[in-house]
């Protein structure tokens, strides 16, 4: 048989022994049911969005600079500004 180690802080070893206690379980069987029952999220997704989201949050910034600086919006702005809303759209 294998065994599986794990460090953690004294709250989160309170909160499972606490949790285990609860339900009349040891630590050790409460880890193995949840090893067993548990549901794992895909998160790729969201971490792909986040980014988009990043980087059309850095271009607005750099829209935002420019416009401020030469106090007005041209159309290289205005064209930047319409990627910037398909894009939204389309992450939408």
């Amino acid at each position: 048989m294998k065994t599986i180690g794990a460090r953690v802080d004294d709250e989160l070893y309170e909160i499972a022994q606490r949790i285990a206690n609860e339900n009349g379980l040891t630590v050790s069987k409460m880890l193995k049911q949840a090893f067993t029952t548990a549901v794992i999220k895909d998160v790729s997704h969201e971490r792909k969005l986040l980014h988009e989201i990043h980087r059309i949050g850095n271009n607005i910034n750099q829209i935002s600079k420019y416009a401020n600086t030469k106090k007005v919006l041209d159309r290289q702005v205005l064209s930047m500004l319409s990627k910037i809303e398909s894009d939204i759209k389309e992450l939408l």
